[in-house]
Formats: C-alpha cells, sequence, structure tokens
C-alpha cells in the first residue's frame, strides 16, 4: 500500500514550486526620433494614457519654435528616443511607448488604450530610426508623478507650434479600466487634462 501523505505535508514540500510565477518579458524596440516630428505626429493616435516622469522643468532640449502649454507635457518635446515596449501577461496585451531625453533618461510614457488609433499607433514607428539609446539608459528609475487619458493637439499661438491635450473623448468602459489599472500600477493619481 503506498504511503498516504496527508495534504498540509505535500503543500507544505510543492508550495514554493508551486506559487512561482514569470513576470512577463517586456521586449521593446528602440528608435531615434526627431522631437518636432513626434510632437506633430502624436495628436494622430487619439485617446491614450499620458504617464510624466517627476522631472518636467523646463529644459533648453526643447526644439526653437515648440512650447509645451503644460509643463507635464514638456518631456514629449525633449524625446530624442522612443522605445517601442509590451508584453503578454494574464490579462492580454498591453503596449506602450516611451519617451527618452537625450542623455537617455526616461522621462514619459505613452499607453496605448482600446480607444487608440491602431493605425496610427502601428505607423508611428516609421517616423524614427533604429538606434540604441547611450549606455547610461535605465541607469536612473523612472519616477512617474502625473497620468492623464488625454489626446494630443498642436496649435499655433503667436507663431509657435504649442503641445497641448484635451481630456480623452467618451473612452469606453475597457478603456477607463486598463487606464485605471496602469495608473495605479504606476502609482500615481489619474487626472484630468483640464484640471491638470
Amino acid at each position: 500500500m503506498p504511503e498516504e501523505i496527508p495534504m498540509f505535508g505535500w503543500l507544505a514540500t510543492h508550495s514554493r514550486s508551486a506559487c512561482r510565477f514569470a513576470a512577463p518579458t517586456v521586449q521593446r524596440r528602440w528608435l531615434r526620433v526627431a522631437p518636432p516630428l513626434l510632437a506633430e505626429c502624436l495628436p494622430l493616435l487619439g485617446d491614450m494614457l499620458y504617464v510624466s516622469g517627476a522631472e518636467t522643468h523646463a529644459s533648453p532640449d526643447v526644439p526653437p519654435g515648440w512650447l509645451a502649454a503644460r509643463r507635464e507635457l514638456s518631456p514629449l518635446l525633449q524625446a530624442h528616443w522612443l522605445a517601442v515596449a509590451g508584453y503578454v501577461g494574464d490579462d492580454g496585451p498591453r503596449e506602450w511607448l516611451e519617451c527618452l531625453d537625450r542623455h537617455g533618461r526616461l522621462r514619459a510614457r505613452l499607453h496605448l488604450l482600446p480607444d487608440t488609433d491602431y493605425l496610427a499607433w502601428d505607423a508611428l514607428p516609421a517616423i524614427g530610426v533604429p538606434d540604441v539609446p547611450p549606455v547610461r539608459c535605465g541607469w536612473l528609475p523612472f519616477r512617474p508623478a502625473w497620468a492623464c487619458a488625454l489626446r494630443l493637439r498642436v496649435r499655433r499661438l503667436a507663431g509657435l507650434d504649442v503641445l497641448d491635450a484635451t481630456s480623452a473623448g467618451a473612452l469606453s468602459e475597457l478603456g477607463r479600466d486598463l487606464a485605471g489599472r496602469i495608473a495605479r500600477a504606476e502609482a500615481v493619481p489619474l487626472h484630468s487634462a483640464s484640471a491638470g
């Protein structure tokens, strides 16, 4: 007769291997971009979730003739590299863009939502050229500070191109849920573009 092992004993001896899970592997494709061209193309994406980092101070890296309507948007005008990132997790695929400045510091993330224009999202990498950012990329941790479901726009003001944002249109229930989950994962509150 085979030896009987109590269930509790089996769990105690096997729980480590049974409870182990692997974090999803994030795939990244690096692109060097021109900040003005990126700023002109971003409004085509429609509604998306934007997460900016804590460093949103004014910088001489903003292209001449450009202005950010609010400081949280300035990292987009300083982006010299994009990482097209994504993974497939338990809740399905997730994609985002990481915006890095000329020194390779991660400054902002743009997250794909179900309400984003998928054709414009897929076409966006065509504005860049494959290139790897400086070696120091990733040395400094990204500290998210502001998240907002928004729609970017570019307008002219006194001879300047102004990158501005409005609140996202009527997001789908799935889009609102995903934006909330991403904001919670980034540990930042979800703001309204109009409220700031």
